[in-house]
């Protein structure tokens, strides 16, 4: 009878273990990290080099997968019409499609002048990274880099934060009152700091647009919701020259919190 007791017991308090283990468990599965592979692949031409690293999901069937699959598709051009569950074959596409491009320019090229060849090498390095992977958001950055001829190539920074429970992109749409002062403020102070100058007048030298000063618009690149706030990214030419690169700050979530709405507020409890 005591045996009996014991095992009934132990029973009880396993059950009761993988109770409290499955309650401390997320209902959607959000808290848990997205797992990933890094692949890379290269090709060296005589006429240019051309380079693709990626970190990706290796899952193949979530609505996020394909929501971030969708979206790096989109990003590097949006021609290709394959299945989203995987990542790769996307970028190889972009990178042959890359590759064709100037292969064909060059081919012409030396049938117009066959004794005058192009004294440089076309270059294409597109990056796919994890940014931030947090409970209930995934944040990821596309850098490219293209060298096309004349005195300096062209650089694209962007990215994309993602809801993890059902792969929505978010935008500034979840964002409020972003022409108000107090954020106008936060924006402007991000950016002096990005170009170590102290007053609104230095800013303002730095701009393409000097009227910029007193209404900064939002960047083409979308809010990148990371660990220690939102990732403002402007792009080349998008506010400053070329010399300026691609501006980019960051602000903490706590100085943000008057201008998010709950979609957003929710993505970082």
């Amino acid at each position: 009878m005591r045996m009996k007791k014991i095992i009934l017991l132990s029973g009880i308090c396993a059950f009761g273990l993988l109770l409290f283990v499955a309650s401390c468990q997320p209902k959607d599965g959000t808290a848990k990290q997205v797992a990933t592979t890094a692949d890379s692949v290269k090709f060296e031409k005589a006429f240019g080099d051309f380079s693709v690293k990626a970190v990706y999901p290796n899952d193949t069937t979530s609505a996020l997968t394909k929501a971030v699959n969708e979206y790096l598709s989109e990003a590097m051009g949006g021609s290709y019409e394959g299945s989203y569950a995987q990542s790769m074959p996307i970028l190889k596409y972009y990178l042959n499609a890359a590759e064709k491009k100037d292969s064909a320019e060059y081919a012409e090229l030396m049938k117009e002048n066959p004794n005058d060849e192009r004294g440089w090498k076309y270059e294409y390095m597109a990056e796919i990274e994890k940014a931030a992977d947090a409970p209930q958001y995934l944040t990821y950055l596309y850098t490219c880099y293209e060298y096309t001829g004349g005195a300096h190539g062209s650089t694209l920074v962007t990215g994309q934060t993602f809801r993890k429970s059902d792969g929505r992109r978010i935008g500034w749409d979840v964002f409020a009152n972003t022409n108000d002062d107090a954020f106008q403020q936060l924006m402007k102070e991000g950016l002096k700091k990005y170009f170590n100058v102290k007053t609104d007048e230095e800013l303002k030298g730095m701009l393409m647009n000097e009227n910029d000063i007193y209404l900064l618009p939002l960047p083409q690149c979308p809010p990148l919701f990371t660990v220690k706030g939102v990732r403002f990214v402007y792009g080349q030419y998008e506010i400053t020259p070329y010399a300026a690169g691609t501006p980019d700050f960051t602000i903490p979530y706590a100085k943000l919190g008057n201008n998010m709405m709950v979609t957003a507020k929710r993505l970082i409890k």
